[in-house]
């Protein structure tokens, strides 16, 4: 800005420097002709004067003291010259007898001078009105023009003090016109950067004033419309990033310009790379290719539910592109949006699963009920020995019915969240009082059931929902444990929770199997549950059970060698 100073300085001192030099010459030359006017004038006048006294005087000293005299006046030396140019009578003793070297070709009237510059003097010749000779005054040059170069030097100092004064004077108005102006482009390249924060300095009642105001002005609209743009850009990239569902944006020429946190979450792909490069170069799933594709040829929004393999998983999307369209009407890009639909789909598969798994538990006890109900009708409750064995089937059927229903109310109660009637209980007693209700099963089947309990085993809880998970647990122990097998239930006191340990000689359980023996209606060996009476309800209510306990439970199985259920209860129960 400085320069800009400097510049609008230098242009306005040349322009009066001009001004100047040009009145100069104007004046110089007025000067120069007024004074040479002034001077010649004088000079004809003494000269004349001394003609006059010529004419009246003939002593020749008296015309000497008079040309001395006059002489001293002029500065210079005086001349009475015949016709011939021959020296009559001179100022100067040591004068030449002729001038004719120093005479002017022509030499004009008596009402005239005529002027000679010879070896840096002035020869002022005046011709006598009888013409019977010259009157001439020799002056040095420089002593005829002192008093011009005196008023040079006089109008050269004048033109000095006004430069200074015009140089001091433009100095402060240059400074009071750029000042705001430095200001204001100062200013300017603030908000050119983006700080929109940045003022100028306000001159009031001033026309330069405007300018900085106007600027001000426009530094706070800029500076509101920043703000609102960076909130509304805030909210949107909070909303995009933080929203449930994986969002794409791709521009009109198929560029990726943003790809959300939560499609990198969702797909686990390092995505980063993604912006800036054609979606059919990065996409590595051919269905997303395709409706992108799809939606670009029609410019109509589509949504298709796709299966995606995600590393070792398969997901399921529900897959929505659109097409973004200008105020003409023009593509300006695709958005696409994948809800994971995963959860939704695996539901659907339980909700399937437990109705028919609930229609053929259903099923089973009650075609036995109606069979055996429409053989006695025929006739065979005659006979008492098939009487008592149909009815006996019967009760059995209707006790599998009744149980199957009653882990149904168990397992919908769990789900929903029901009420624990809390209160402290001796875990390693209520294992006790249950193992004299399961010895019966366990030496029928002749497997060894032991207990072993070690330790204050006092924890908050609902006792009778403590009981059902012993009792599911061992029972299902105990179903999958051949004849000759052993079951141990341990009871192990911890520093803050108390640990049920239940351990079988079983069958065991494949790894791939343990995720999902916790689900309705699922079987390890279905033919073995079903014969046992099970409904397949017993691990989901357990599950449901212990988690309402703020407790977990691990799994550890091999097949042929058995399995372990590790529960940790914790001993205060904070609900």
């Amino acid at each position: 800005m400085h320069d800009f100073k400097n510049r609008v300085l230098t242009f306005f001192l040349l322009g009066i420097l001009l001004v100047f030099i040009l009145l100069a010459l104007i004046m110089g030359n007025i000067v120069h002709h007024s004074v040479k006017d002034k001077r010649m004038a004088f000079y004809k006048g003494e000269l004349s004067l001394i003609e006059q006294v010529l004419k009246t005087e003939e002593s020749k000293l008296v015309i000497m003291n008079l040309l001395r005299t006059a002489s001293k006046d002029l500065d210079g030396e005086i001349y009475v010259l015949d016709s011939d140019w021959n020296v009559k009578y001179s100022s100067d003793i040591n004068s030449p007898r002729n001038m004719s070297l120093f005479k002017k070709e022509n030499v004009p009237n008596s009402e005239k001078l005529a002027q000679k510059n010879e070896n840096g003097k002035l020869y002022y010749t005046l011709k006598k009105r009888d013409e019977t000779g010259y009157i001439q005054v020799v002056i040095p040059e420089g002593a005829a023009e002192s008093e011009e170069r005196s008023i040079w030097i006089m109008m050269s100092i004048g033109f000095l003090i006004c430069f200074i004064i015009i140089l001091y004077v433009s100095l402060k108005v240059i400074h009071k016109i750029v000042r705001p102006v430095e200001e204001a482009t100062q200013t300017a390249k603030e908000l050119a950067k983006g700080n929109f924060k940045a003022r100028t300095y306000e001159y009031f009642g001033e026309d330069i004033g405007e300018l900085n105001y106007s600027l001000n002005v426009l530094a706070r609209n800029l500076e509101k419309m920043t703000k609102s743009q960076e909130s509304q850009h805030d909210r949107l990239i909070t909303l995009i990033e933080n929203m449930g569902s994986g969002l794409i944006l791709i521009d009109k020429n198929g560029y990726i310009n943003l790809v959300n946190k939560t499609f990198k979450e969702l797909f686990k792909e390092h995505t980063d790379y993604w912006t800036g490069h054609l979606f059919y170069e990065v996409f590595p799933y051919t269905s997303i290719k395709d409706i992108v594709k799809e939606t670009y040829l029609t410019e109509k929004k589509v949504r298709r539910n796709t299966v995606i393999p995600i590393h070792i998983d398969t997901k399921h999307f529900d897959v929505y592109s659109a097409p973004v369209m200008n105020a003409r009407g023009k593509l300006k890009g695709i958005v696409l949006v994948f809800h994971d639909i995963t959860e939704l789909k695996k539901l659907e598969q339980v909700r399937k699963d437990f109705v028919a798994n609930v229609s053929h538990e259903l099923k089973t006890p009650i075609t036995s009920l109606k069979g055996f109900a429409e053989t006695l009708l025929d006739g065979a409750g005659e006979n008492e020995e098939y009487r008592n064995k149909f009815l006996t089937i019967m009760l059995n059927e209707s006790d599998r019915l009744q149980a199957l229903i009653q882990d149904l109310l168990d397992l919908s109660k769990s789900e929903q969240g029901f009420h624990l009637e809390t209160q402290s209980v001796d875990l390693g007693a209520l294992v006790n009082d249950t193992f004299e209700i399961l010895q019966p099963k366990a030496e029928k089947k002749g497997i060894a059931l032991s207990v072993d309990i070690s330790g204050e085993t006092v924890m908050d809880g609902d006792s009778p929902r403590l009981k059902q998970i012993v009792i599911n647990l061992v029972s299902n122990s105990l179903t999958y444990t051949p004849a000759g097998g052993r079951v141990n239930v341990s009871v192990e006191e911890l520093e803050d929770h108390v640990k049920l340990l239940i351990k079988d000689t079983g069958i065991g359980i494949k790894e791939s199997e343990i995720p999902r023996i916790f689900e309705r209606f699922y079987r390890v060996d279905k033919a073995r549950s079903r014969n046992s009476g099970g409904t397949g309800l017993g691990l989901a209510i357990v599950k449901h059970l212990v988690e309402a306990h703020h407790g977990t439970i691990e799994v550890q199985s091999k097949p042929g060698e058995g399995s372990q259920f590790t529960i940790l209860f914790p001993k205060k129960l904070e609900l």
